[in-house]
């Protein structure tokens, strides 16, 4: 399949036991490192490719900030992937993409979307998150046939197992829920990517059912007694070394290499407000959220006509207190009935690409 420029590359170099990594077939990817160390956009990474090669993806668990929720600018989306929201009972999400409970989802709705995205922002409280995760996980568990793969990424191990146990009482049996999920994952056609912050939270029999390890840079943290024999061929300081971008890669075959990956253009950053972002609204029980679309009216108000959508983010950082993108502006303008207009000037011999938002006279003041 043709790869296409705006994809993050993945590549590796193996020491020994050179394997192919084949995006086609389902397979177990457990990443371990410190906060920080690009566990998450690795995962996204290969979730990339999985799309690339025509399966299905599942982004679950994600931290409270809605990281999921960056697929939505990913070149995939913009290039025809359909993008389904997955969303509690009571809360009522608006976005330009389709939106589902995540109570409804049944197998057939797979056919509805290629990317579903289940976010914290989207569900009223963490307890209807992890009950709605669990749903979904057993409902995908029960395919009994498949044609394309379906590759679920789950952030942090951890939250995984204390689902099972939030549903089932009993850490013993939540926990070997997960490594029977882990161990017949593929009969389902379900490829699981996971990650976890330490080795303590993620003993052997788990990391035995990985077709692939990823080691990033562990900080402070060493390797545990059944992986000490990677020490042979890289030195510990070099693992407190690794850039997010870097990783070592282990085979459930026993090959061993080090690799490097493009951070996803898309990966939300730690200050983003995603929902604003993206455009998607939502509305919890017991109260209203700040509507971006107003916020954006106020600001294009308040500027002379004709302003650039940069010159609209900064009014809005400097008088609203939010961090919202020129590209999420030109979208709510869009909703405001503004369109975006383009022209090249000359300044100073240098040409120049103008971006003014045109639109619709400002109410009388008074």
């Amino acid at each position: 399949m043709e790869r296409l420029e705006d994809r993050p590359k993945l590549e590796v170099r193996w020491l020994f036991g050179e394997e192919e990594l084949d995006f086609r077939i389902p397979q177990v990817f457990l990443c371990l490192g410190k906060r920080g160390s690009g566990k998450s956009a690795f995962l996204e990474t290969v979730a990339s490719r999985y799309l690339d090669e025509g399966g299905k993806v599942f982004d679950l668990f994600g931290a409270r900030d809605g990281e999921g929720l960056a697929w939505l600018r990913s070149p995939h989306v913009k290039e025809g992937k359909r993008a389904v929201l997955l969303h509690g009972d009571l809360v009522k999400v608006r976005s330009e993409h389709e939106t589902l409970p995540a109570s409804r989802f049944a197998l057939s709705d797979l056919d509805r979307g290629d990317l579903f995205i289940s976010a914290s922002p989207l569900y009223e409280t963490p307890d209807a998150e992890f009950a709605a995760v669990n749903r979904l996980l057993d409902v995908l568990w029960g395919r009994r046939r498949w044609t394309v793969p379906v590759f679920v990424i789950v952030r942090e191990a951890a939250n995984l197992i204390y689902s099972r146990l939030k549903l089932r009482g009993n850490q013993q049996q939540a926990k070997a829920e997960m490594l029977y999920l882990m161990r017949e994952s593929r009969h389902a056609g379900l490829g699981l990517g996971v990650d976890t912050l330490r080795f303590t939270a993620i003993d052997i029999d788990v990391r035995s059912l990985a077709d692939w390890l990823i080691l990033k840079n562990l900080g402070l943290f060493p390797l545990p007694d059944d992986l000490e024999w990677v020490y042979k061929y890289i030195n510990p300081p070099a693992f407190r070394g690794l850039i997010p971008r870097h990783f070592v890669i282990l085979s459930s075959g026993g090959g061993l290499g080090l690799g490097v990956f493009g951070l996803p253009s898309w990966h939300k950053t730690e200050r983003e407000d995603i929902l604003w972002e993206t455009g998607v609204e939502v509305e919890y029980p017991g109260g209203g959220q700040p509507d971006p679309v107003k916020v954006v009216e106020k600001a294009l108000w308040s500027l002379p006509p004709g302003s650039e959508p940069k010159q609209v983010a900064e009014w809005i950082r400097e008088h609203a207190g939010i961090e919202l993108s020129p590209e999420a502006v030109e979208t709510y303008a869009k909703k405001l009935g503004y369109r975006l207009q383009i022209s090249l000037t000359d300044e100073g011999g240098k040409f120049q690409i103008k971006k003014a938002l045109v639109g619709p006279s400002p109410p009388p003041q008074g």
